[in-house]
């Protein structure tokens, strides 16, 4: 029986829908293949820098405000983009993924002209006479002045047989008192062929300089001296075991802090058959503190236990592993604006007016944030409130009209929706003055495991990646003290194997300029041959 024509009409209705419908669906792979080749694109042949235009990012901006406002722009908001990157804080943080700031006013430029040489340098001077003072004619020749030119030339450093001797003494007519002898200095490795010195650069120059022992091996056997890398890799088990305990009263202490950044990365671990994955966490404590941490897996049994207890901000990215710490324990997640702004900057190649007005929005509040820097925390945390308040009642307003508009599933959608479901840890910034809008503390300090999974590929063991955490946390936290990394290493190994443990905490990178004027710290490095030089001995 055929159709009617209504039946008919309402079949090609049908059809008529679906084509639409598959349409909308082809449409939207191939907007997403398109986002993915640009990303691609991007990270193999461009700048991953999040450069937007100033002057069409405000444009777009002020639009939207003023729409918002009624006219008005929120107080806070009417100041001008710098010149440079927009949505990028001032002060050359970086973006998640390892994007970092460039251009505009913040970066210092270098003075023109010959840089002068340090101060510090040792001086070597050369005489270089003229032809006519060298034959006979030098008895008929005056000095009357000389003109010095310097140059920053280089010495090799080199190795040194240390032979400490310990001369044996007796009592004359004394037989019966016995025989005197200094004791045995103390070393970090017992019967080790290194000393204290030759530990530390070892360590610095695999953990700090990024250089894998087998290069190592190849550079010392330069020098003379061969040194196999499984020596090599001995030495620096031992040294972690002994360094341990200084970074567990780190971790400890960290718990007493105001805020901890926390982020990961992933690293292959060497196996049998292939290689597996594992992952190093980074735990930024305040100014005190850098920790590394390694697990096999990236879960969320990691920062529950790095965290047991902890009772302060937690700042980190909006990752799963860390909901059953916010669940569980005492501690207060703040959110990452870097995160959001990476979110937005993603989607301007589907979207890029709605992606360019968030953009403008998250510009302000890090120009906001740039402008209370300087004040005293409770001072901050007043005048931040009260300019970024406004900013993010518009920008809030801005999202949840947009998020009725957008595509389901494409990138600006998710940057929207990310925005609004993280919008309690986003905003936690108004609480207090010291928290920071952006996670990059802890990206920055991600970098140094992630350069050096460049050169050394893959770690060999769990233990080995235990070392490294052990090795990193201390040189990381040296660079944040601005401590000599060699100098401490060093000295720290000579001082360890006497130290009291109750005392381990006088030892870390936080403390350790004051543990330097504590006279019992002086003299016991004062007394170890290991510091002793040329000079102190000539003197």
């Amino acid at each position: 029986m055929s159709k009617s024509l209504e039946e008919q009409i309402g079949d090609l209705k049908d059809k008529l829908a679906r084509a639409a419908h598959e349409r909308d669906e082809y449409r939207k792979l191939y907007e997403l293949a398109s986002i993915e080749l640009e990303r691609l694109r991007r990270h193999i042949f461009g700048q991953k820098a999040e450069h937007v235009d100033p002057a069409q990012m405000q444009l777009a901006f002020d639009a939207i405000v003023q729409m918002l406002a009624g006219g008005a722009a929120p107080a806070g908001a009417a100041a001008p983009p710098d010149a440079g990157m927009a949505g990028v804080p001032e002060g050359g943080g970086t973006a998640p993924g390892g994007s970092s700031g460039g251009g505009g006013k913040g970066r210092k430029v270098a003075p023109h002209g010959r840089q002068k040489l340090p101060e510090h340098l040792p001086v070597e001077r050369i005489e270089l006479p003229p032809p006519e003072v060298r034959d006979e004619r030098a008895a008929d020749m005056v000095r009357i002045g000389e003109e010095v030119s310097e140059t920053l030339e280089w010495r090799p450093a080199s190795f040194v047989r240390l032979q400490i001797v310990r001369p044996k003494f007796a009592t004359k007519g004394e037989p019966e008192a016995g025989v005197v002898i200094a004791d045995v200095a103390d070393s970090p490795i017992p019967r080790s062929l290194a000393g204290p010195g030759l530990l530390a650069h070892v360590l610095v120059s695999k953990y700090g300089d990024h250089l894998p022992l087998h290069r190592q091996e190849k550079i010392y056997e330069r020098q003379g001296v061969h040194l196999s890398r499984s020596t090599l890799c001995g030495w620096v088990g031992s040294c972690a075991e002994v360094l341990d305990c200084v970074v567990d009263a780190m971790a400890e202490d960290a718990l007493n802090a105001h805020c901890i950044a926390i982020d990961a990365t992933g690293v292959l671990v060497q196996a049998k058959d292939k290689c597996r994955r594992g992952h190093f966490w980074v735990l930024v404590a305040d100014h005190d503190h850098v920790l590394f941490r390694f697990t096999p897996r990236h879960n969320q049994d990691g920062p529950k236990a790095f965290l047991r207890g902890y009772k302060g901000y937690v700042q980190a990215d909006a990752s799963s592993v860390y909901e059953e710490l916010f669940r569980t324990e005492q501690a207060t997640e703040v959110g990452c604006w870097a995160h959001c702004r990476r979110r937005f900057f993603e989607a301007m190649s589907s979207d890029r007016e709605r992606a360019m007005t968030a953009l403008g929005f998250i510009h302000q509040l890090f120009a906001i944030d740039k402008a209370t820097k300087e004040l005293p925390p409770s001072r901050r945390t007043e005048q931040r409130r009260s300019s970024a308040q406004p900013v993010l009642d518009a920008f809030r307003s801005w999202l949840d009209s947009e998020q009725l508009l957008v595509l389901p599933r494409s990138p600006i959608a998710g940057a929207i929706g990310y925005a609004r479901n993280q919008w309690t840890a986003l905003t936690r910034f108004l609480e207090d003055g010291r928290l920071r809008l952006d996670n990059n503390r802890s990206e920055l300090e991600l970098r140094r495991e992630a350069v050096g999974r460049k050169n050394w590929l893959f770690v060999g063991s769990d233990d080995g990646a235990e070392w490294n955490a052990t090795i990193v946390s201390l040189i990381a936290s040296c660079a944040l003290h601005q401590l000599d990394p060699w100098v401490y290493l060093r000295d720290v190994l000579i001082l360890l194997p006497s130290w009291p443990r109750d005392r381990v905490i006088e030892l870390a990178p936080k403390s350790w300029k004051q543990t330097l004027e504590n006279t019992d710290a002086r003299q016991r490095l004062a007394a170890s041959p290991w510091t002793w030089t040329p000079a102190t001995l000539a003197a």
